[in-house]
């Protein structure tokens, strides 16, 4: 039998999903619903699915078995908490949410009710990520480096401000906080730097064009930062990202182990050391997060292989790493922050 879902936000993300969807003769797309009408209207025309201005009438109307949130991090609350109070499974695209008051609120209402929710951290599902973790089971982390760099900014309003999109640091760099914190453990430490390197400052009238661009009005997010971590196995890491407009998207993931130099690269892996190989990431590795959670409704699990705390802990470090930029570079620990949220992971 076919699971019955519903998308709340039908952006970018979401049409991924919504294709991943179609795949499967067991997902059954049953409405979308999204604060722009218009692009609910066109994403239901390719995919299906009735649609709705709101997540409340979609839950209401439609009583799906689960929910697909793809919405910018400020959305995040009300859907979940309504969601929560029907009994609807919930898969959450990451970040969960843009501060940690607001993950409490959702990580609230998740404990309370009877459901399932996994955080669409994607990179864990991948067959060369799986492979690392395996190699790394019997050796010493000593680094995990990790680089994002993008030429230019999203021209989304919501992506320009703080208090909207939390900057790339909380939007876009925590896939590889997270996973640097599946292969090397918790984080106890960040220091972070932050700047505004680019003026963003328009020099014309004209609406910025969609997809990234290089001015845009009001932008009060750094557009780029550093931290470095301290990993409560032992390891350091660091990681740098930034969004200045320049020639190229360029992303990196390293890992040091006792033996070993990884890289990991959009889901695939090489090594090198006292033993030599790579694996592929595999077909659509991408989708698997989202596979999973469908089947662990259909099977009845109890719990989601990436659950809302592990979305928690990984937002938190984003978190530290402003807090200490705000503190001059002092080392800041996630779980203080956490905690500090009412939070008892």
């Amino acid at each position: 039998m076919a699971i019955r879902v519903g998308f709340v936000g039908v952006g970018g993300i979401a049409k991924r999903h919504l294709g991943s969807s179609q795949k499967r003769d067991d997902i059954e797309i049953v409405g979308l619903a999204d604060v722009n009408v218009d692009i609910a209207k066109e994403m239901a025309g390719q995919f299906g699915g009735n649609v709705y201005g709101s997540a409340v009438e979609l839950f209401d109307k439609e009583k799906p078995d689960a929910a697909v949130i793809c919405t910018p991090p400020f959305a995040h609350g009300d859907i979940e908490e309504e969601a929560a109070k029907r009994g609807i499974h919930m898969f959450i695209e990451k970040p969960v949410a843009v501060d940690l008051a607001l993950a409490k609120r959702v990580k609230d209402a998740v404990d309370a009710a009877d459901i399932l929710v996994q955080v669409g951290y994607m990179f864990r599902f991948a067959k060369g990520v799986k492979k690392v973790k395996e190699l790394l089971a019997t050796r010493k982390v000593a680094m995990v480096q990790q680089h994002y760099y993008m030429p230019g900014m999203p021209a989304k309003g919501w992506w320009a401000k703080m208090d909207k999109g939390g900057g790339q640091l909380i939007e876009q760099a925590t896939h590889m906080l997270d996973l640097g914190r599946f292969l090397a453990g918790d984080v106890i430490g960040v220091s972070g730097r932050t700047t505004q390197a680019h003026d963003w400052t328009p020099t014309s009238d004209e609406p910025p064009k969609p997809g990234l661009c290089s001015e845009y009005p009001g932008v009060d997010i750094p557009d780029t930062t550093a931290l470095t971590m301290t990993y409560e196995s032992g390891a350091i890491g660091t990681l740098s990202c930034s969004m200045v407009p320049q020639a190229k998207w360029d992303n990196g993931f390293k890992v040091i182990a006792e033996g070993l130099i990884i890289t990991i690269e959009n889901g695939s892996a090489t090594w090198a050391g006292d033993e030599e190989g790579s694996e592929e990431g595999g077909e659509e590795w991408h989708n698997w997060v989202y596979y999973d959670f469908v089947d662990a409704v259909k099977e009845g699990r109890k719990k989601a292989t990436v659950p809302y705390d592990e979305g928690v802990k990984s937002l938190a470090i984003s978190v530290a790493g402003y807090a200490s930029a705000e503190q001059g570079g002092a080392s800041v620990n996630p779980n203080d922050l956490i905690k500090e949220a009412g939070m008892d992971l």
